[in-house]
């Protein structure tokens, strides 16, 4: 027996709505069936804000953990920050799942071969068998058989940490960090260019220029944090250039789109620094007092 569709409609409860004082849509929603907002409660109380970073990627965006009264993790917020200001990303907003999360180690596991199961071992017998393990194979095979590799979310004292351990420790002259794939190249060229290995400038600069050139980077999707300090300086007039082979998010709301083809980068930035020299629209007072082998 099947139930009667306008019977069920007959026995929803509405909400009377002026429409000329609701956003249009809204009354329909309304309408359909929608459950009283006084109806709902929120359960948690006498939570504590811990201020803390989000750990997913270099940025380290500022966050809170909501904490309960039982001192369980259950949620996150953005925090103030001189960089998120008050925004996440999707990594973020889900940092705080793996604190609680049911798969999370919380003792060490071993097994002494691959035909073992995993068993649970207190922390001086997993590094007594890590450190007798790393012994045998640096008297077999040398010091350079290990190597530690870092990442970019460490923050200074943890990456100087890594370091030392690598060279003093393990003696071993491997050491290195997922940098090498993204940012190292990005970190030499502001080396040659300005004489340190990270951005010259800070995010709020972002804000202040009246032209934005984006080169291959696609900052809705892998950088939203930033995509506030575009969109702040596009309030303000600011121009949009962004050079990039696919039409991303960024790229559709540019003033101008560059798409080029895979592998042409050199060529079109080598054209492009040839009409601004053609064009006499060089600082050359500039070039005098900073650069080095302009000629």
């Amino acid at each position: 027996m099947t139930a009667d569709p306008q019977a069920a409609a007959d026995r929803r409860t509405f909400i009377p709505l002026d429409p000329s004082l609701a956003p249009p849509g809204t009354r329909a929603f309304r309408d359909a069936g929608s459950i009283p907002a006084d109806k709902w409660h929120a359960d948690q109380n006498g939570e504590t804000l811990v201020p803390t970073h989000c750990c997913f990627c270099g940025v380290q965006c500022g966050m809170y953990l909501r904490v309960d009264r039982g001192g369980k993790v259950f949620g996150v917020e953005p925090r103030n920050h001189d960089i998120n200001r008050m925004r996440l990303c999707p990594k973020g907003i889900n940092a705080y799942q793996q604190v609680n999360h049911p798969d999370r180690l919380t003792a060490p596991l071993m097994r002494r071969s691959r035909d073992e199961e995993f068993r649970e071992a207190s922390w001086e017998e997993a590094l007594d068998f890590t450190v007798s393990e790393i012994q045998r194979i640096q008297q077999t095979y040398g010091n350079d058989a290990f190597g530690l590799l870092g990442g970019a979310s460490l923050f200074s004292e943890k990456t100087y940490l890594v370091g030392k351990f690598a060279r003093v420790a393990l003696k071993s002259r491997h050491v290195d960090y997922n940098g090498r794939l993204c940012m190292v190249s990005a970190a030499g060229a502001n080396k040659l260019a300005f004489g340190i290995d990270r951005a010259g400038n800070p995010f709020s600069d972002i804000l202040l220029t009246d032209c934005l050139l984006i080169a291959g980077s696609n900052v809705g999707e892998c950088f939203p944090v930033m995509t506030q300090y575009v969109w702040g300086a596009r309030d303000r007039g600011a121009s949009l250039i962004v050079i990039d082979p696919r039409e991303t998010a960024i790229a559709r709301t540019a003033d101008i789109h560059v798409a080029l083809k895979p592998g042409t980068d050199s060529a079109f930035f080598t054209s492009v620094l040839n009409v601004v020299i053609e064009e006499g629209l060089t600082d050359e007072s500039y070039l005098a007092a900073h650069a080095t082998g302009w000629e």
